[in-house]
């Protein structure tokens, strides 16, 4: 049989039991929680990879919600990934091209993940079919990549020692628009440093320590050290944010002995990414040197940047050409266009245009910790319009639970499947993505950017999450 015959038998799997990966999708909509408390999104995926004949490891790097489920044996090792978090505040309805929630300030999937939950599963399982039926050797791995927009779980699931062994990992992302491009993102981390003084009445603040002094002091350290930050490229553009979420007592006459800085920094690689934030913890101590506070470090999370690969950007270009772009109805297009419009937009509908051959740089993702392990191979599918603004709103939400959701999810499972077969199948092609992934590492090796002592707070969002369960 030949490769585009074994390839139209990947695709009527997918398409002959699609339901079942539709309605865990949508259903996974229809129950939206928060990084680190997808226990609903957990319990639906992990009981269908082993419904699929995976061997599912739960709580895997000591993640409640993180599981890694595998399938066969030998080489090469194949990693597909599931995301399922929501975010804080986007509850939408799905029928409804305006804004309107269905419970106000309740999460909603404005990035999709109810798709990437289900999608990459969906490919998964056709190849895993398709291996029992030729008898072909491999391994197949699904991470169950818990809290994305935090960028918490595969960074921490990486220092556990997850991906070490892959010989190629394949990934997605809802977008704007159909695409197979090599792709690189910026390198991340987010902590905080609370500062600790002593309260006094504000009569005689002499008597005190304000600890919102150190993180006033500290605002300012941070706007003088952006002039000292390497720009990055166009698109990828080095940044360095803080916010105050704690000022201490909020009454003027009491000098606050209690304050918070929450810094977050996006930069063009990991080393960047490590000076920079080596000389914000360093301004964190002088300035509770020079205002006499305390002051400690809660270290939440950092991510390195993305090493593209253009070999797997190329294969998945010509599976996305052999696949066609996502079937969507007179109806999607019309509610897409209503949408343009409601956010100001040119009413232009979808594009049914593939694109790839080159390299775009996207936002920051913690599945870069993927391309550090293995050659990484990161496609997007159209979920929404061309908009010309970042996900992470109403729209997102909208299409993520309608039909054009379901069609870019099944659209990128077809993609990802084919070039995991071609992978499986073809070895001069892994052979090349290696060759370029050892290439581009140019000598350098995996270390995680997490400190040794930093534990993962598991009650993050917890207590907004049990507001809306």
């Amino acid at each position: 049989m030949g490769m585009n015959e074994d390839k139209k038998k990947i695709l009527t799997f997918i398409e002959e039991n699609n339901q079942t990966f539709c309605d865990s999708a949508l259903d996974i909509w229809h129950h939206p929680e928060l990084g680190l408390q997808e226990f609903y999104a957990f319990d639906r995926l992990t009981g269908l990879l082993e419904e699929s004949g995976f061997t599912v490891e739960r709580g895997a790097a000591g993640i409640p919600t993180a599981f890694v489920a595998t399938y066969g044996e030998g080489k090469p090792v194949i990693g597909f990934s599931s995301e399922f978090d929501a975010l804080p505040g986007l509850s939408q309805k799905k029928d409804v091209n305006a804004k309107e929630p269905i419970m106000e300030g309740a999460p909603g999937h404005g990035c999709g993940h109810n798709l990437l939950s289900s999608g990459g599963i969906q490919a998964a399982v056709a190849v895993k079919n398709f291996m029992e039926e030729n008898q072909i050797k491999g391994t197949l791995k699904v991470f169950g990549t818990p809290a994305e927009e935090i960028c918490v779980g595969k960074p921490f699931m990486a220092r556990a020692g997850l991906f070490k062994g892959l010989d190629a990992v394949l990934d997605w992302h809802p977008a704007h628009r159909n695409a197979a491009y090599a792709v690189r993102c910026n390198a991340y981390f987010n902590v905080k440093y609370h500062f600790s003084g002593k309260s006094a009445h504000g009569n005689a603040p002499w008597k005190g320590i304000s600890a919102l002094d150190s993180t006033m002091l500290m605002g300012h350290a941070i706007e003088l050290l952006r002039e000292h930050i390497e720009p990055g490229e166009k698109g990828a553009e080095s940044t360095l944010n803080y916010a105050f979420p704690d000022c201490g007592n909020a009454f003027p006459v009491v000098v606050p002995d209690r304050s918070s800085i929450w810094v977050v920094g996006r930069f063009e690689n990991a080393d960047i990414c490590q000076d920079v934030l080596a000389k914000v913890k360093a301004a964190a101590e002088g300035c509770a040197m020079a205002i006499g506070t305390t002051v400690k470090e809660e270290f939440i999370t950092a991510t390195h940047d993305m090493i593209e690969n253009h070999t797997l950007a190329e294969a998945g270009h010509k599976n996305y050409l052999f696949v066609g772009p996502p079937r969507i109805t007179e109806e999607d297009n019309e509610n897409a266009k209503e949408i343009q419009k409601e956010l100001g937009f040119a009413p232009t509908g979808y594009s049914k245009e593939i694109v790839g051959g080159g390299l775009s740089i996207g936002p920051v993702t913690d599945s870069s910790e993927y391309s550090w392990h293995a050659p990484l191979g990161f496609f997007e599918a159209a979920l929404v319009p061309e908009f010309r603004m970042m996900g992470h709103n109403w729209m997102m939400v909208r299409c993520a639970g309608s039909h054009m959701g379901i069609e870019a999810m099944t659209t990128a499972s077809k993609v990802i499947a084919l070039t995991a077969y071609d992978l499986l199948t073809d070895p001069a092609l892994l052979e090349t993505a290696q060759k370029e992934f050892r290439e581009r590492l140019n000598g350098r090796v995996y270390k995680t950017l997490i400190p040794e002592d930093c534990e993962l707070d598991l009650n993050t969002n917890k207590e907004m999450m049990d507001k809306f369960r």
